[in-house]
């Protein structure tokens, strides 16, 4: 339960990333398992040694981000298929809890390694797939941070994301295994392309002043002012639905409002009826497909 967590106080700033990483290989049928050590290994010394931004912070300061790579085929001894799972969590002040600022899976990782290879990484210049990928996620999961602290706060790292976009080849850009998508006719399509488009697009400033009204003014004043927090975060969810009507078929959205919704029904569980079937109904309307996760909210 999340009023559980409340219990003591703590300094919070938007930090950089530590990953924690996993690579599984359910099939792996080519290459050989020692090549798969290797790869976590170059995996986790290029995420965890890459300076994103120019802020020097503290270990126990860095944003939390647990990275699985599901290895799903291996064509060849160098060549694999994979997919990537990520989640990654923001300390909510005045507590032990910790709310999660992006979850999400991406099934279209393909990507070469063999023993030797170490990754660089240019935000001018390509390098290979998997380094553009594994950038992309680091700046918008910095940018989401940076959000969730001050209105807008995440725009640098949100071009940063676009700009790895932007320097792909286009064989890699229009390829629709690639993941990227860019040319992709429909806006609500989940590729990387739509998602950093979303971040950067207009339509959703509303969304993005939500996102930092529901993390800054609502779960980080909870240990303080528990009315007042959740009057806040139901005003952060008019934004959502604000940006929602002006562009339903943005990821970001739903994508968000399914993340947040277990969340909220623990928050909301315990307040006022009229308060409840507002948060029911906003999510109801921004995530369709996860409505019976709701029926706490509508006793």
């Amino acid at each position: 339960m999340f009023l559980l967590f409340i219990c003591c106080s703590a300094s919070l700033s938007a930090q950089e990333i530590q990953y924690t990483i996993n690579v599984n290989t359910p099939k792996l049928q080519t290459a050989d398992p020692a090549t798969i050590e290797t790869f976590k290994k170059t995996i986790i010394d290029f995420l965890n040694n890459q300076a994103w931004t120019d802020e020097s912070v503290k270990d126990e300061e860095k944003i939390k981000v647990n990275l699985q790579i599901t290895i799903s085929n291996d064509p060849s001894p160098t060549q694999f298929e994979a997919s990537l799972a990520i989640l990654a969590t923001r300390p909510v002040y005045g507590s032990t809890y910790e709310s999660v600022i992006f979850q999400y899976v991406d099934d279209k990782v393909n990507f070469n390694f063999e023993p030797g290879n170490s990754y660089t990484f240019n935000i001018n210049t390509y390098s290979d797939n998997l380094t553009s990928i594994l950038s992309y996620y680091s700046y918008l999961i910095l940018g989401l941070d940076k959000d969730s602290f001050a209105d807008h706060g995440g725009d640098a790292m949100f071009e940063k994301a676009q700009q790895v976009v932007n320097v792909l080849p286009t064989g890699i850009s229009q390829g629709a295994t690639a993941g990227w998508d860019v040319n992709s006719a429909s806006r609500n399509n989940q590729t990387r392309y739509y998602l950093i488009e979303n971040l950067n697009n207009k339509k959703l400033s509303a969304f993005r002043t939500g996102f930092y009204e529901y993390h800054l003014h609502g779960l980080d004043l909870f240990s303080s002012d528990i009315l007042g927090a959740r009057k806040n975060m139901i005003n952060a969810l008019k934004s959502w639905e604000k940006s929602y009507d002006s562009y339903n078929t943005a990821l970001i959205i739903s994508l968000m409002a399914n993340i947040k919704t277990d969340e909220l029904v623990d928050i909301f569980k315990p307040a006022e009826k009229t308060e409840k079937e507002e948060v029911a109904r906003i999510l109801s309307k921004l995530n369709p497909s996860g409505r019976q996760k709701l029926i706490d909210l509508q006793r």
